[in-house]
């Protein structure tokens, strides 16, 4: 393990946060290392949907996805990697009457911000989707400014491009524990040894709460887990991303398709279950529709303390729904019949850290100085790499942040904070 005598900042966690942040910091000149158990990008940040959306997101969020677009828009260019990105708009469409209301509510969100976005008559979505064809829809809303492009690429792309500005990038080197001393951190105890750093970045996704948690800070974090299939080359063309109410798509530039069903996840029962569940409570009551429960080898693991071993779970891989993906297939075919025969060629999973809020966290940890945390982006976290990754390499080094962070402290579930907003 090649490493320097001490680090201007270690960074846990080689999602597209971790890595973007790392990127950031090697770019102002910053000491900086990133550590991941596993490959780069290999869970969260490689399973989702690759949106880049502002659209229909908390108020608290939209100055940051506006410009985190802004970003998105240059990161091809600024990395020197080829990412898939595509600016060609969000749509969500509606096939009642509430749907439609709900997206009128948002679009004096999205008016307040000076954002693109506008109701679709159901004349209007068909032609901006040629090949859709069902006519039970009411309508939709959509933001030409938002955009997509592949998860796979990008954190490795945004870790590579660190590497290229001077950072220490580890794969395969789990983080056991943070150390500190008199209450300031001084840094990480790892696989391949212990580091020295002044400061520290958790950016372990689903992982968080588990690193946290030693040291008494409180992250109540659940998983879910959600399951995407791709489809073969489809004879339509529709290439922006789609989420219907009923099943939610992305063509990708070579034709294939990625499915998921919209807003339907899994809650593997586990020990962190019972113990932030109630947290919880007010987010399931909204939402008991579209969350089921799951209770096997998880729960077994989590009693056994299986998930706090970083080296036995390299890479989080659960088995996709494909029940809910062979339904979503159906959905599918019925808004695209000349789609024909759906035949997915590879299906697969990813577990979602969900806040009782739905809102991330991001900040210092108080009490803890050189204490930092980004985590908990329930689901919407991807298009916000590139700027929650600048606005933590400018928060570490003590730089105005350029954003209000306010609404996503870190201390808002403690005693201390003012629990959720919502």
């Amino acid at each position: 393990m090649e490493r320097k005598g001490i680090y201007d900042v270690a960074i846990i966690g080689g999602g597209i946060m971790g890595a973007a942040t790392a990127y950031y910091l090697a770019r102002a000149g910053v000491s900086a290392a990133l550590f991941e158990k596993g490959r780069i990008g290999g869970e969260q940040s490689s399973r989702n949907w690759g949106a880049v959306r502002q659209q229909e997101r908390d108020p608290a969020e939209v100055p940051l996805m506006m410009e985190s677009v802004r970003l998105w828009e240059g990161i091809e260019e600024e990395l020197g990697a080829g990412l898939d990105w595509r600016q060609e708009g969000h749509l969500s469409l509606a096939y009642d009457e509430k749907s439609l209301a709900r997206y009128s509510e948002w679009l004096a969100v999205g008016q307040e911000f000076g954002l693109d976005t506008k109701i679709l008559t159901s004349k209007e979505v068909h032609q901006l989707l040629p090949h859709y064809e069902d006519s039970a829809c009411r309508g939709g809303i959509y933001t030409a400014s938002d955009g997509c492009a592949e998860p796979v690429k990008v954190a490795a792309a945004f870790a590579h491009a660190a590497r290229v500005k001077g950072a220490d990038v580890f794969e395969w080197c789990s983080v056991s524990a943070i150390e500190d001393h008199n209450g300031s951190v001084c840094g990480l105890i790892t696989e391949q040894g212990r580091i020295k750093a002044n400061a520290i970045i958790v950016t372990a996704g689903a992982w968080t709460s588990r690193i946290l948690q030693p040291l008494g800070i409180a992250h109540p974090s659940l998983w879910i887990r959600g399951s995407v299939g791709r489809t073969s080359v489809l004879p339509i063309d529709m290439r922006k991303l789609v989420v219907s109410g009923r099943c939610a798509y992305r063509q990708r530039a070579d034709g294939r398709v990625n499915i998921a069903v919209a807003e339907d996840g899994y809650h593997d029962l586990m020990l962190d279950s019972i113990v932030h569940g109630p947290k919880f409570l007010p987010l399931a009551m909204r939402n008991w529709r579209n969350v089921r429960f799951s209770l096997g080898k998880p729960m077994i693991r989590s009693l056994m303390g299986d998930f706090s071993d970083f080296t036995t779970h390299r890479t989080l891989d659960p088995q996709p729904d494909w029940n809910g993906l062979n339904k979503a297939a159906r959905l599918f075919v019925k808004e695209y019949p000349s789609a024909g025969r759906i035949t997915y060629e590879r299906g697969w999973a990813g577990y979602i850290d969900y806040m009782p809020d739905e809102l991330p966290v991001m900040g210092g940890i108080p009490g803890r100085p050189g204490l930092y945390v980004a985590a908990g982006f329930s689901g919407h976290g991807f298009g916000m790499g590139p700027v929650v990754g600048r606005a933590m390499a400018d928060l570490v080094q003590g730089k105005p942040v350029g954003q209000d962070l306010g609404p996503f402290r870190p201390e808002r579930f403690s005693a201390q904070g003012s629990g959720s907003r919502r």
